[in-house]
């Protein structure tokens, strides 16, 4: 089967959740398929990945690009020309006219059983493609996240701001929705929100996977009295997950343990968390690291304190793969098929959230019970290959009965 997988942003380094589903599926696929990779490259930065890439498939397609600088004037500018667009913001970001022609002329020159699209945000720069079976991989609801957005907001501005962001993004979803031949979500309640909102037909569900060769328990590093959060950090729902708590359950924690510490493990820290951990002894911010291992092996609890976001936390189960004890609120671990007092603790208020923590804290054997038990269901269940393999299945039926709409 002859694919071509078409993505706006660039797998490597894999530090984003959506970056590691990609890759990690495309690395079981190109064994499986004739995969051809187009994707925006930025010449300076990810040069370094490309060898990796190449081996991931066939053929690769790479697009120079330059992601503009965040938190300048000339980002608050152009964030305010794009508020004035019909499309949301999210997806105008990742508008690139090169890639968009680099799309079309991979399909003039060769033939394709299947057209794949990574992401929501890649659209804009799928618009001409026609005469092959269109593949649509939806990592989130995008529309469910900035719903949560909205509700979340606390002025008047920020309220306005994703209020018009959700009215758009309901209409630009739905019509992506509603083109593709096949659609990809990672839950059955994404599934059942697209069915619902949009009318969404051809929709198939493929489970999270983890890596469980390289996440795994390492018992020769000894846990510290600490928590560990891994995440994007300049993704808004990880900013809010840390605000949130930092502002309303750590304190509460720290009441009842007040030696516990906290590292922050990802790449891009927003200058409100920065802020808000600075001259903080008990709070490390690490920014983007090249293994997030050692981080989550020598922390006591893993926490996702989650309240804005659609799709899956890999996360959840890397940490799970590692033999972890973990707290998480519902939205955190949304879609996930896991038992709270089973596999993790789901707490949705910063009082139940702190007394899950502080009793793992307290109790090593109920941390150790709980995070075996975890390790022991993804590994038999959400191995890569596994996922791969259904994901190769879909495309198959996908190519079958879509009509290159």
């Amino acid at each position: 089967m002859k694919i071509l997988f078409f993505s706006q942003r660039f797998l490597f380094p894999m530090d984003t959740g959506g970056k590691i589903r990609t890759g990690n599926i495309l690395a079981q696929l190109g064994q499986l398929a004739d995969l051809t990779v187009i994707s925006n490259v930025e010449n300076e930065k990810d040069a370094e990945y490309i060898p990796l890439m190449e081996n991931l498939c066939k053929k690769f397609v790479a697009v120079p690009w330059s992601e503009p600088k965040r938190y300048t004037l000339g980002f608050y500018f152009r964030l305010a020309l794009q508020s004035l667009s019909r499309y949301p913001v999210s997806v105008l970001n990742d508008f690139s006219p090169a890639l968009e022609q680099a799309l079309k002329a991979e399909l003039t020159n060769e033939q394709y059983d299947l057209v794949v699209c990574d992401f929501l945000q890649s659209t804009l720069n799928f618009r001409d493609v026609e005469g092959v079976p269109t593949l649509l991989f939806q990592h989130n609801v995008e529309a469910q996240i900035t719903q949560r957005h909205y509700g979340k907001a606390q002025n008047w501005f920020t309220r306005l701001f994703w209020g018009l962001q959700h009215r758009r993004m309901l209409r630009h979803e739905g019509r992506m929705c509603r083109r593709f031949d096949g659609i990809v979500a990672v839950s059955n309640e994404d599934k059942a929100i697209m069915e619902n909102w949009y009318q969404a037909e051809n929709v198939h569900v493929i489970p999270t996977g983890v890596d469980t060769d390289r996440f795994k328990p390492d018992d020769n590093i000894q846990e510290k009295k600490q928590l560990v959060f891994t995440g994007s950090m300049d993704w808004l729902p990880n900013e809010d997950a840390m605000a949130y708590f930092l502002e309303s359950i750590f304190p509460l924690i720290k009441e009842e343990e007040p030696d516990t510490g906290l590292v922050i493990v990802g790449r891009r820290p927003t200058p409100k968390i920065v802020r808000m951990a600075q001259g903080r002894g008990d709070v490390q911010l690490t920014g983007w690291v090249d293994d997030t291992r050692p981080y989550i092996s020598e922390s006591a609890v893993y926490i996702v304190p989650i309240r804005i976001g659609g799709g899956t936390r890999m996360k959840i189960y890397e940490a799970l793969a590692m033999r972890k004890a973990l707290v998480s609120t519902t939205v955190g671990a949304e879609g996930l098929p896991l038992v709270d007092g089973e596999h993790i603790y789901r707490a949705d208020t910063p009082e139940v959230f702190s007394k899950r923590v502080v009793e793992l804290l307290r109790d090593g054997l109920r941390r150790r019970q709980l995070g075996e038990a975890a390790m022991n269901y993804v590994f038999e269940n959400f191995r890569w290959k596994i996922v791969a393999e259904r994901f190769l299945d879909i495309c198959e039926r996908v190519t079958a009965t879509g009509n290159g709409r």
